[in-house]
């Protein structure tokens, strides 16, 4: 049986998918933003496959893989926490800013992966990446009302994109050892 808390907090959640539903119908949908993080999508998509070294595709799109689920796992988070805000989605019941969270940064990572296969080499790239990403992109994105800075800071996230890189590719570097010396 349902407790009545459960209940409340059911339709609660119904409304809020609801309301988040009929905003984007109304204020996103078709509008400006939204067609141009949309086109971001499938830029960064027909962009990437051509620059993919498809010999390591298996490689490459782990780590794509996983990035694009930490990313949307931190994203999830900081919204939830009101951190920082997304006003306009390219779909109203997924995670937002999908454009950037399940394409373009997910691709860029992948392709530091790809291109600088040595620790320090990728440690370095890792570094600008974050820079530009920090202190270039959020900015833009601020600017053109993408993306809501709340209870943020642009150079918190510095730290968080270099260790995630880091991490990633420790995990994926792992993963391919132990696959080699089980063949």
């Amino acid at each position: 049986m349902v407790g009545a808390g459960t209940a409340v907090t059911a339709e609660l959640q119904l409304l809020l998918t609801d309301m988040r539903i009929d905003e984007w119908l109304q204020e996103d949908v078709f509008h400006f933003r939204w067609w141009l993080l949309l086109g971001l999508f499938a830029f960064s998509i027909c962009i990437w496959w051509k620059l993919a070294d498809k010999k390591r595709l298996p490689e490459i799109v782990l780590y794509m893989g996983i990035t694009t689920i930490i990313t949307l796992v931190l994203d999830e988070f900081g919204e939830e926490l009101t951190l920082w805000d997304y006003p306009t989605d390219i779909f109203p019941i997924f995670p937002p800013l999908t454009a950037i969270d399940l394409a373009t940064l997910p691709m860029i990572y992948s392709l530091v992966y790809q291109y600088f296969g040595s620790w320090r080499s990728f440690s370095l790239a890792t570094i600008v990446m974050a820079t530009i990403f920090c202190f270039v992109f959020e900015p833009i994105l601020v600017w053109g009302d993408f993306y809501q800075l709340l209870k943020w800071r642009y150079y918190y996230g510095f730290p968080i994109y270099i260790a995630m890189a880091l991490f990633i590719r420790w995990m994926v570097v792992n993963i391919y050892t132990v696959a080699k010396k089980a063949n």
